[in-house]
């Protein structure tokens, strides 16, 4: 009996692996990638925020901190009383409120005469949207701006204090500080129609990391588990074929097992996010096909040593998800890695899926698709396919110390 079609016909009695982990896991992807794509230029919009002014202060800065929060937002009534603000919080009718306390337009200058930090304003932030944040933020911004007016404005070209009036020196900050917070710049959303190959692709590519790895792993451990049963071992062993050309035939269905996976990943998102621009795009597909074949030939190998370890149907299930995902976080799939620790960057670099993201993400990035850009990410896909290869070797001296141990 042929060990190939053996393991073929076994995978075929375990089709749900293949619908799992494979078609709806690419249905998951394709949603992802679908969801990242609906931006459009027109919908580039200034966010803003229901927000209140509480001036117990009543100075120029105090005032005119009132009048850039109140023109930056849209300016609610408030009472100044504890009831109110709790109120207004709790129903989230206003997102931020600022409360400027009595004293502060002095402080703030005594502060930038002193050089010394400004002094500290009460907001209120709504705990349910971003605005209020964000408005805290800006709020901060035009403060740091006066701040910095007043500190000019309030020394002379020797270097010493100068005797000007408080409230001329506050109201030339502020004018200066209103007419710098007036300017603005052009901003366009770079759409997907403008790029080489869009960004909802390498969502979906991203994506795809775990599910190729899991369902490699998985249904490799799960075919080498059946093989080695009494039943099924004994009608192979008892085929009139060498140990080498069991294997061969073994080596085989783990790769078709791979090659499924990967043409099934590649090829739909290909066909759904990129079908138009094959013909112009083709060398950094290529790149990101390689990216992912050598992907999955790590999971292949993965796959190999978990079932020479001969591990349950349910851990394999576990080691196949939670080191997929593991693995796919690492390699900055889920999360760009320049948001992860130093410490973190440095593991994943000893994982295949981070030099695989690192060729996916070149072949997005690059200017041009010339070989002079494209070759050093094939130099990442080959780093990757190292990893296979010596998980694989790994998976071969596993399985030899089991094979002695069984004579």
């Amino acid at each position: 009996m042929s060990t190939f079609r053996t393991s073929l016909r076994i995978v075929a009695a375990h089709r749900v692996y293949v619908l799992i982990y494979l078609v709806l896991m690419s249905v998951g992807g394709l949603f992802t990638g679908l969801g990242a794509g609906t931006e459009t230029e027109a919908g580039i919009t200034q966010p803003t925020a229901d927000v209140a002014v509480i001036d117990r202060d009543d100075s120029v800065v105090s005032r005119a901190l009132a009048d850039y929060v109140g023109s930056v937002g849209e300016p609610q009534p408030l009472q100044d009383s504890p009831q109110a603000i709790q109120e207004a919080t709790a129903k989230d009718r206003i997102q931020y409120i600022l409360i400027i306390p009595a004293g502060f337009g002095q402080d703030l200058q005594d502060a930038a005469r002193a050089g010394t930090k400004p002094p500290r304003l009460q907001t209120v932030i709504s705990y349910r949207s971003y605005a209020g944040s964000l408005m805290n933020v800006r709020t901060g911004s035009y403060l740091n701006q006066v701040y910095d007016y007043l500190s000019a404005v309030d020394t002379d070209s020797t270097g010493t204090q100068t005797a000007d009036a408080a409230g001329d020196c506050a109201e030339r900050a502020v004018s200066l500080a209103n007419q710098s917070m007036q300017g603005s710049a052009t901003a366009r959303l770079i759409t997907q129609e403008s790029l080489p190959l869009p960004e909802t692709l390498k969502v979906y590519l991203l994506f795809s990391l775990f599910p190729l790895m899991a369902s490699s792993v998985v249904t490799i451990a799960m075919l080498m588990a059946s093989l080695n049963r009494r039943a099924v071992y004994s009608r192979v062993s008892a085929a009139p074929v060498t140990g080498r050309s069991r294997g061969l035939g073994l080596l085989g269905a783990c790769l078709v097992i791979g090659v499924v996976g990967w043409a099934w990943f590649f090829c739909l998102g290909t066909a759904v996010f990129a079908g138009d621009r094959i013909g112009d795009s083709a060398p950094r597909l290529g790149v990101i096909g390689l990216a992912l074949a050598a992907y999955t030939l790590s999971g292949v190998a993965v796959g190999f040593l978990v079932g020479q370890l001969r591990l349950g149907e349910n851990t394999a299930n576990a080691a196949a998800v939670i080191g997929g995902m593991a693995l796919s976080a690492l390699a900055g799939a889920w999360a760009p890695l320049d948001m992860l620790p130093d410490a973190v960057v440095a593991v994943s670099r000893l994982t295949p899926g981070y030099w695989a993201t690192q060729a996916v993400s070149g072949a997005f990035s690059a200017d041009t698709a010339s070989a002079q850009e494209l070759m050093p990410l094939i130099g990442d896909c080959g780093v990757c396919a190292l990893f296979a290869v010596a998980i694989a070797a790994v998976g071969l001296a596993v399985g030899r110390s089991r094979a002695r141990e069984s004579l």
